[in-house]
């Protein structure tokens, strides 16, 4: 399967945005054809028209029910980012889907850099950055601007104080991350975020794929992929190994 046209490692101004926001965006990561077969497994799955509460909109388990679910885990796109961010023994904690109806709301405003987050945080010392939980969001169909999706308080992973308690303060500060079919965004969970309700002619569609560094797991319900193992590579059985703290195997480019 072609990939699409961005891959590989950070470019120094991705590494820049994403030291400066806590996030960046890879345009075209996917080509059309993936998106397709990525949008026809998720009608496959069965899952449930989304309703307005947070549970009914996510859905999990995809990851057994088709292949092209399991190829994002160490897609070009997003592997050897990942492996700077999270470092060579990056693991993924856990993943899941969202599906939106329209003037349907999401979760609001959360994480941030501060108070001091254990699973949460961003760092960088010696011209390295050090992450916690790191988001990968897969765009399946087209965020145009005011459509809602994805939103941050761009810098937030870096604040010295609590966010204030002022919902206007909230609204004046959070921005919208348009992106297109095809496009992934990672973003460190250090960074305070929200989903805006969605406001797009048709259902959003997108897919999350959380990774941490080899000692750290975000929940004690992590999720653990033993039953996968026959059918993934050694790269992707590594991706998923449990978490320790010197975990026995570093995942290779």
């Amino acid at each position: 399967m072609p990939w699409g046209a961005m891959s590989g490692p950070l470019t120094a101004g991705e590494r820049y945005e994403f030291d400066l926001r806590g996030y960046v965006v890879r345009h075209g990561a996917l080509v059309p054809n993936e998106v397709r077969l990525l949008r026809l497994a998720v009608v496959e799955l069965g899952h449930a028209r989304a309703g307005d509460s947070i549970q009914s909109q996510r859905f999990t388990g995809h990851l057994s029910r088709h292949e092209v679910f399991r190829d994002l885990i160490d897609h070009p796109a997003v592997l050897e980012p990942i492996l700077e961010m999270c470092g060579p023994k990056a693991r993924l904690d856990h993943t899941y889907g969202i599906t939106m109806r329209p003037n349907t709301a999401g979760l609001g405003l959360h994480g941030g850099g501060t108070p001091h987050d254990p699973a949460q945080y961003y760092r960088v010392e010696n011209g390295r950055m050090y992450n916690g939980l790191v988001a990968v969001q897969w765009a399946l169909v087209d965020h145009r601007p005011g459509d809602g999706g994805f939103g941050c308080i761009p810098g937030s992973h870096r604040a010295s104080f609590a966010l204030p308690a002022d919902p206007e303060d909230h609204a004046a500060l959070t921005v919208e991350v348009p992106m297109a079919a095809g496009d992934v965004v990672f973003f460190t969970e250090a960074l305070t975020h929200c989903t805006i309700p969605w406001r797009g002619a048709g259902d959003r569609l997108t897919l999350l794929y959380k990774y941490a560094p080899g000692h750290l797991a975000w929940g004690i319900d992590y999720q653990q992929h033993t039953d996968l193992a026959p059918l993934m590579t050694d790269r992707q059985n590594r991706l998923l190994q449990a978490p320790a703290v010197h975990p026995h195997q570093a995942v290779e480019r």
